[in-house]
């Protein structure tokens, strides 16, 4: 069992970009695009960019920005089908939503809103997108959205996510592959300002019945007019892909224009530091934290970041007294402690990992990624038993917004003797990070190990269900990763 491989060559990706070029100038009949098609179409585009490696799986960040989602869905009502909510790694400030119940958002857009409500409002408005129906709706969407076209966009994910070469030049391959995906998409969706304008009013109803503040509405989309231009230099994709923005701010939202500005949100103001800590360039994250620094240097969210990028950019000892000064300011933060239990096991100490993992447990920080690094704590540290109890519990909540709990568990499991619980769980992880031919390979593997009758029925559907999917990806020319 081996974990997953990188993305494919440059070149590999280019000739398959180029070829789906030439399918898409060959005349197609028309698509009529009903429900089923919808979310088949939402099923491909979210299996290639998670083909890709560039979903933000820190589940510290996931699970915060998924119980804000909750409230916006449950604000919507009852749906046709489930809603998938991601942030995506890139210097692109965008969001986009794809058919089937598919929202996406750029982590630069976290980055760059200013609390809690503004990111549930961007949220809201692409949720009305999808349930408005724009996609299907429109009729020359319909007549325009053939299957092809949708290869085409794909493979311009799988050209642009292929790239490599160092830090910036990564950054820059996945800014630019985000920006052409979210406007491919939003150029399928065929926004008119009609479109939009309806899912500023359905999305502004959905806000509210969440409970927050219409004037988070106006906010974001200020924030998004004002900065689009600063972060691209060029055309920016929030406003190119959702047209008419200015004049709707003058318009729709004048309202709120004179409106009190929100308190300051404290708690989205540290998801925001951990995501620029995160995910943006070192040189620029570490330019925001060090100013605040100088201005305030007890500031330990900023400290905590700094700890973040050296962590990132792999100076251990660096990152140990930043985070350590952070904690002796901030002594009741489960996420600092279970960022220290990282660095500890990245420094090869187990035993150190797992008194901040327990630390952080005991400070109510109880979630996946403590219960995945605990178990590896105790893994390296011989604790066999304890770790196996800990990486069921990690691989139990994983999903597939952070499918590393699935590959370590299942190559623990398969390590350890239990090869049918390994091979089923490294098959969860290759679904879940767009790899449909490894996890079948993994899945009849279960199925022929010891104790592979456990997962003959899981087995069975999720076979069938991927090979359906790997049949509609033939037939709309789409190349998978994984095995020939």
């Amino acid at each position: 069992m081996t974990r997953a491989s990188r993305p494919g060559p440059f070149l590999a990706a280019l000739v398959h970009g180029l070829c789906l070029a030439l399918l898409l100038l060959a005349p197609r009949p028309a698509l009529a695009i009903g429900q089923q098609e919808e979310i088949e179409i939402g099923r491909q585009v979210q299996a290639q960019i998670a083909s890709q490696g560039v979903l933000f799986e820190d589940p510290i960040v996931n699970d915060y920005f998924r119980r804000v989602c909750a409230r916006i869905l449950k604000a919507a009502g009852p749906q046709p089908f489930p809603f998938h909510f991601y942030v995506i790694r890139s210097n692109f400030l965008n969001a986009f939503a794809v058919p089937g119940g598919y929202v996406y958002l750029h982590s630069e857009t976290i980055n760059s809103l200013e609390n809690e409500g503004q990111m549930a409002a961007i949220l809201s408005h692409e949720v009305a997108h999808i349930t408005s129906r724009h996609f299907a709706r429109r009729s020359d969407a319909a007549k325009s959205a053939t299957l092809l076209n949708l290869a085409g966009l794909l493979a311009g994910i799988a050209l642009a996510g292929a790239g490599g070469g160092g830090q910036n030049t990564a950054a820059l391959g996945q800014a630019l592959m985000i920006g052409t995906t979210g406007a491919s998409i939003q150029a399928m969706l065929a926004n008119s300002r009609a479109d939009e304008t309806e899912a500023d009013s359905r999305g502004r109803s959905y806000l509210i019945k969440a409970g927050y503040s219409p004037r988070d509405m106006f906010g974001a989309f200020k924030v998004m007019n004002e900065q689009s231009y600063q972060l691209t230099g060029s055309v920016p994709g929030y406003l190119s892909t959702h047209p008419g923005l200015t004049s709707r701010l003058a318009s729709t939202f004048a309202d709120q224009a004179s409106a009190p500005p929100a308190p300051r949100d404290e708690a989205y103001l540290a998801i925001r530091d951990r995501v620029l800590a995160l995910t943006a360039l070192t040189s620029r994250a570490r330019k925001i934290f060090s100013k605040r620094l100088s201005e305030n240097p007890s500031d330990a969210s900023a400290l905590h970041g700094l700890g973040l990028v050296a962590l990132r950019e792999m100076d251990y000892s660096l990152a140990q007294e930043l985070m350590d000064k952070a904690v002796a300011l901030a002594p009741g933060s489960g996420e600092y402690q279970t960022d220290l239990g990282e660095l500890a096991l990245k420094r090869r100490q187990p035993e150190a990992a797992a008194r901040h993992f327990e630390a952080a447990r005991q400070k109510g920080h109880d979630s996946v990624q403590t219960a995945l690094g605990l178990a590896r704590a105790y893994e390296l540290s011989g604790r066999t038993k304890d770790a196996s109890r800990l990486y069921e519990l990690a691989a139990g909540g994983a999903g597939d917004y952070f499918p590393a709990a699935l590959e370590q568990a299942g190559l623990f499991f398969g390590q350890n003797g239990q090869l049918a619980k390994g091979h089923f769980l490294l098959s969860s992880f290759y679904e879940a990070t767009g790899r449909p031919k490894d996890s079948i390979f993994h899945c009849k593997a279960a199925l022929d190990s010891p104790g592979g009758g456990n997962y003959q029925g899981r087995c069975d559907r999720r076979t069938r269900d991927l090979e359906e999917f790997m049949e509609n990806s033939r037939k709309m020319g789409i190349g998978l990763k994984g095995r020939g």
